[in-house]
């Protein structure tokens, strides 16, 4: 069940004929009216923002996703009210950086062959001849609290920025934070030193070893279980727990044949129901 914008209203009785909690309904309904919902995608490449959290870092997402299949918008009137903020915030801080004439380049396309890499960086900062890379996140109030006193970024932000720099050849980039409560804004430099590289290099090791399975078609086995929040707002959970790309797969369960997700009687006659039943609770962990 997703989250509303308006919770735990409480009132003895309403005033007059306006109902403060129906209107609340109306307001979630109206942030997620619009949503994508499910629709079919085919990813082409590695997008540097997903990579390094949640199901970004699941080689099975990344199998599924590269062949196609029916994505879900998992996405809650919450999620999207705090998408349309970080937007709003990225371009009004853009817009400040043009106008200060900080800005060399806004939202440049990063593109990559080996591993097939695309995204694009929020800003490219000209300082005083150097090419800087530089990434806006807008945080929640502790959050932001916690990267001030560890100076340090989150590692999927992290990852995000160092694979731009990687693929630009740059050795200086930064993260910019802002507390969405307050405005306030924290500036990280991030430099190429030994630890960084180091970091950077064994993922895109993993990446190229992905994507190498994907071309040979090699469907990996699922690192998280289906309870997990990394499966749970997984855009491709329905299709990776219905087993399979073409929902067809044999052996690894057992000799079951299965059709869209469904254990085929036609094909899978000389097992029993129990058989069936019990593969199924191994497949969708029920």
């Amino acid at each position: 069940m997703g989250r509303d914008l308006i919770t735990n209203l409480k009132f003895k009785k309403t005033m007059g004929e306006f109902d403060p909690i129906e209107f609340g309904r109306m307001m979630n309904e109206a942030y997620t009216a619009n949503r994508n919902l499910d629709r079919y995608a085919k990813k082409h490449t590695f997008s540097p923002s997903t990579v390094g959290y949640g199901y970004g870092m699941c080689p099975r997402y990344w199998f599924i996703a590269f062949n196609g299949c029916e994505f879900e918008d998992n996405f809650d009137a919450i999620a999207i009210a705090n998408m349309e903020n970080g937007k709003q915030a990225h371009e009004r801080i853009q817009t400040l950086l043009e106008s200060a004439g900080l800005a060399k380049e806004l939202e440049r396309e990063i593109l990559c062959d080996d591993p097939p890499i695309r995204g694009f960086a929020d800003m490219i900062v000209d300082w005083y001849g150097t090419e800087i890379i530089g990434e806006l996140k807008t945080v929640r109030d502790e959050v932001f609290a916690a990267r001030q006193t560890s100076m340090a970024p989150t590692t999927s932000h992290l990852i995000q920025l160092l694979l731009y720099m990687w693929v630009e050849k740059l050795d200086e980039g930064f993260l910019m934070y802002e507390n969405k409560n307050s405005n306030e804004i924290l500036i990280m430099p991030i430099n190429m030193n030994s630890r960084h590289r180091a970091l950077i290099e064994k993922t895109i090791e993993w990446m190229r070893v992905v994507y190498k399975n994907y071309q040979a078609g090699h469907l990996p086995e699922r690192p998280f279980t289906k309870s997990t929040s990394t499966c749970k707002y997984c855009p491709v959970r329905k299709e990776c727990f219905s087993v399979g790309i073409s929902g067809k797969e044999w052996g690894v369960w057992g000799g079951v044949y299965l059709e869209n997700g469904e254990i085929s009687k036609e094909f899978s006659s000389h097992k029993t129901k129990t058989d069936w039943g019990i593969t199924w609770q191994s497949l969708t962990m029920e």
